[in-house]
This record gives structure tokens, C-alpha cells and sequence, in this order.
């Protein structure tokens, strides 16, 4: 089946699909999206439209190509502000655009903070620009995510926390201005997307 080699299976693997018998994996869905034009930011976290607009390139855009300069935009920047001291509704990522910087690679998702709750790392006013885990797994102890969950975002420093049979059931969500900013617990099956932060931009408001 023509369709199951351009996600890189087979026929049958596409069948389990539809009869929701298995999962589809990280790069099947990439595949899924560079072959049919469908949106990156829908399939991954249930942004915008499920299928890219296109349109022609800007002057800038052209001139790059013209010099054989590689200005495709990798970085999606959202209308939703990731408030660190309180959270903020999902349905509120509904507009986003991308933009590039240079020297700054992979599929990114970019945001503006608001609160201070990770005063001094990440100010109020800052954006990030964050990379989505393809799985929770790959997440590291006391490092800074966007945590995403069914109705908020939160950005945080995180824990995991295991029960009495160390299963990993929980992440503590811990503010680096801690002297204003108590931690808490949310339970790990709350979690919809993790995305790491990468990188901060600052001064921009």
C-alpha cells in the first residue's frame, strides 16, 4: 500500500491503526505530515488547522533561495502566553505563525511568559522556544519544561515522584522563585505534552 510505505510500515500496521489496535509512532506521524501537508502543530499538540497553508515566499525568503540559504521557518510561535506563576487555558492556542533563527535547529514550539515565578531564569515578558518530547521518558529531573495538560500550561522546573513500588506516577512542578511559589503534584496520566525549554529570548516586550 502505497500510503503505508510513505509512513514507513506496512498495510496491516495501517489497519491495526484504524481499528485503534495500535498507536501510531512519533515518525509515522512526521512522515504523515511531510508527505500530505498536514500540520505539525495539530497532529502534536492540537493547534490551528490540520492542514498547512500554503503561500509564496517573501522577498527575504526568496532572496535566501536564490543564494541557496535554507529559510525555512522550524520555529512555532502561539498566541498563548504561559503564565509561571498561574496557568492558562488550552483552547487559547488557536492562532500561531512561524518565524527562524539562525543557528537555531529541530521542530520548536516558542511561547510569551507572563508571571514571575521563574524569576531570575525566565522573567515575565520573556519568550521561550521549547522542543516536544516525543515521549515523557525522555524527560530529565530539575530541568525547566512546558507542561501541558488537558485545560493548562505551566512552566516549571520538574520531579518525578514514584509510589511504594517505584512506579513513576506523579511530577512535581517546582518554581525557581521558590521563596514566593510553593511546588505542587499533578498526576503524570494529566499530562498531554512535555516540551523542553531550549531557550529564552528576553527584552521583547
Amino acid at each position: 500500500m502505497a500510503f503505508a510505505i510513505k509512513l514507513g510500515t506496512k498495510g496491516h500496521i495501517i489497519n491495526a491503526y484504524l481499528e485503534d489496535k495500535r498507536k501510531i509512532t512519533y515518525e509515522q506521524v512526521k512522515n504523515l505530515c511531510t508527505h500530505y501537508s498536514v500540520n505539525e502543530a495539530f497532529m502534536f499538540q492540537g493547534i490551528g488547522d490540520p492542514f498547512v497553508k500554503t503561500k509564496l515566499p517573501d522577498p527575504e525568503q526568496r532572496l535566501a533561495m536564490a543564494l541557496g540559504i535554507n529559510f525555512s521557518p522550524n520555529i512555532l510561535f502561539t498566541n498563548v502566553e504561559a503564565f509561571a506563576s498561574n496557568t492558562v487555558g488550552v483552547d487559547l492556542l488557536e492562532e500561531n505563525e512561524w518565524f527562524r533563527i539562525p543557528g537555531v535547529k529541530g521542530e520548536l514550539v516558542a511561547f510569551n511568559i507572563n508571571g514571575n515565578s521563574m524569576v531570575p531564569n525566565i522573567a515575565s515578558g520573556d519568550m521561550v522556544i521549547c522542543s516536544p518530547l516525543a515521549n515523557t521518558t525522555e524527560m530529565i529531573d530539575n530541568e525547566i519544561y512546558a507542561v501541558v495538560t488537558n485545560q493548562s500550561v505551566w512552566v516549571k522546573r520538574v520531579q518525578r515522584c514514584y509510589d511504594r513500588h517505584n512506579g513513576w506516577t506523579h511530577l512535581k512542578l517546582i518554581s525557581d522563585n521558590h521563596e514566593e511559589y510553593d511546588p505542587f503534584i499533578i498526576e503524570i496520566g494529566e499530562v498531554r505534552r512535555l516540551l523542553k525549554v531550549k531557550r529564552r529570548l528576553t527584552g521583547l516586550m
